[in-house]
């Protein structure tokens, strides 16, 4: 059949058309999936493995329990979840409200939370039972012999399917207390509920492989497994709003690894992160009250972890004040974030955030956005296997230790200079001089003590009588009587920080305040 060349158009626009519907089509459906994949429930990963703990359960068993039926239940709960218009929910605070839901997500939400509690509440190495709970143990049943006995005996005494759990009641007292099917002592159902500490699975599945009908000696068998110190950490925790702390979701914000921006690009966000104060001002409050959020058992207020010792996370990673409190100021893990971030929402098909180039209004919107979802993510970046924030750590104990190095190396070369006891490093990570008054270094000069920040920067360029430091990080105002830069080739400038301004994230001060320059 011939067409003439309109037709021939006419049946081209119609092709461009519908494939242009196709493709708004399909970016919504992305879009749609994203959404959802947003309030998933991710599955508790099992901490050994399914013969670990042969002593107790066979690893058949063990496969088949968390395999076929734990899985089950979260594949169910996301199925139903789904269907309806839910937002984007944790599994705890469906299991706290469960009264406004439907009987499938009550049974498959306790299914799921319950078993991810119980894959904690179990370890291959048989621990003796010590600190808090074990003495709140001796003081309410005398003995820790008694206590097993009266565990043992309810849960011989449940009926069917169900729970026997150890809560602690709203009077803080200790109770033994069983739960039919998959209901938990947490929901808002359960009359004399509390908050659970060590549970029992007494469904048959989870020992018929192995017992048959011999279901007291499974129950005899639990106490050589018992993780006492992850109850232990519950109780500890039994203060705080959620226990996603010690039962956290393992699924990462993304699949592929987390990668380091390169250098043009965090040269871009640190001008961006240094030139619009609000943006940093976003950023540095929802990072503080996240990592708070994340790390209840390590956070202290001020002199909480001892005398003189600032608010923060301690004990992260090592005995002591943790780097990741310098998470909120640095802008290379600014950068990490957002890249992360949006590589998700690229591969979602949804817009990603876009800072460097835009106005300061739009660059403060896209900044509210971004810290909104770091919120919304923020179990799974800041879980300690997510590739995410070991890159984030990363990065910040390079940045500490080029930090200490910096300003070793300049107290070592100004102390010819100024006389071995008139240069004074003080700073150090988390110290009140330094968080507070921006204090790294002391130094006397002509019997006046001068108190310093140290910073780095990479070069300078002198303009109509005044000398801008290009390079530094956090660039903000300190209260310190000189402001001192070191560059990796050991060059040292030192200024007098009266008079210094800050113009597009960048240090500026007037020429005849730069007093002293060490090569």
């Amino acid at each position: 059949m011939l067409y003439k060349i309109s037709d021939m158009n006419v049946i081209e626009e119609k092709v461009e058309k519908i494939n242009k519907q196709l493709n708004e089509i399909e970016v919504k459906k992305n879009k749609e999936l994203f959404l959802t994949e947003m309030k998933k429930i991710g599955i508790e990963k099992l901490p050994y493995s399914y013969t670990a703990l042969k002593q107790f359960i066979d690893a058949e068993t063990m496969s088949y329990h968390y395999n076929k039926h734990y899985k089950g239940y979260v594949e169910k709960l996301n199925k139903a979840l789904s269907k309806g218009k839910y937002g984007d929910l944790e599994l705890e605070d469906i299991i706290k409200n469960i009264g406004k839901y439907n009987k499938t997500i009550r049974n498959n939400a306790g299914g799921a939370f319950n078993h991810a509690l119980f894959w904690k509440m179990l370890t291959p190495t048989t621990q003796k039972p010590s600190g808090e709970v074990y003495k709140k143990i001796v003081s309410q049943f005398k003995t820790l012999a008694n206590f097993k006995i009266k565990f043992e005996e309810v849960a011989k005494e449940g009926f069917g399917s169900g729970w026997v759990w150890l809560v602690l009641s709203n009077n803080k007292t200790l109770k033994i207390v069983t739960t039919p099917n998959q209901d938990n002592p947490l929901m808002n159902i359960i009359k004399n509920g509390g908050y659970p500490l060590l549970g029992l699975d007494l469904w048959e599945h989870a020992y018929y492989l192995k017992y048959r009908n011999k279901r007291d000696e499974y129950i005899k068998n639990f106490w050589k497994c018992v993780n006492w110190e992850f109850v232990n950490q519950l109780y500890s925790m039994k203060t705080n709003k959620t226990l996603t702390e010690s039962v956290r979701i393992n699924q990462l914000i993304m699949e592929q690894k987390s990668e380091k921006c390169s250098p043009s690009i965090t040269e871009e966000i640190r001008k961006v992160f240094n030139s619009n104060p609000t943006v940093k001002y976003i950023y540095k409050q929802s990072i503080d009250r996240i990592l708070k959020e994340v790390f209840p058992n390590n956070y202290y207020g001020v002199n909480e972890y001892g005398e003189g010792e600032m608010s923060g996370i301690y004990d992260l990673e090592t005995q002591g004040r943790s780097v990741i409190n310098k998470l909120n100021t640095n802008y290379s893990c600014f950068c990490v974030l957002l890249n992360d971030i949006n590589t998700v929402l690229k591969r979602q098909g949804v817009e990603p955030i876009y800072l460097i180039g835009k106005s300061k209004t739009e660059q403060n919107q896209g900044t509210e956005k971004f810290v909104k979802i770091i919120d919304k993510f923020k179990e799974r970046i800041f879980n300690t296997d997510s590739s995410t924030f070991l890159n984030l750590m990363s990065i910040l104990n390079q940045t500490n230790k080029w930090g200490d190095a910096r300003e070793d190396l300049v107290v070592k070369k100004l102390k010819p200079i100024f006389g071995e006891k008139n240069v004074t490093k003080v700073g150090q990570l988390g110290s009140r001089e330094d968080m507070i008054g921006g204090i790294d270094c002391v130094i006397n000069i002509d019997g006046v003590k001068n108190t310093a920040q140290i910073k780095p920067f990479t070069y300078t360029k002198n303009t109509n009588g005044f000398v801008s430091v290009f390079g530094s990080g956090n660039v903000k105002k300190y209260n310190t009587d000189l402001l001192i830069f070191a560059n990796s080739k050991g060059q040292i400038l030192i200024f007098k920080n009266s008079d210094s301004k800050i113009i597009n994230g960048t240090f500026v001060f007037p020429e005849n305040n730069l007093i002293y320059t060490v090569d």
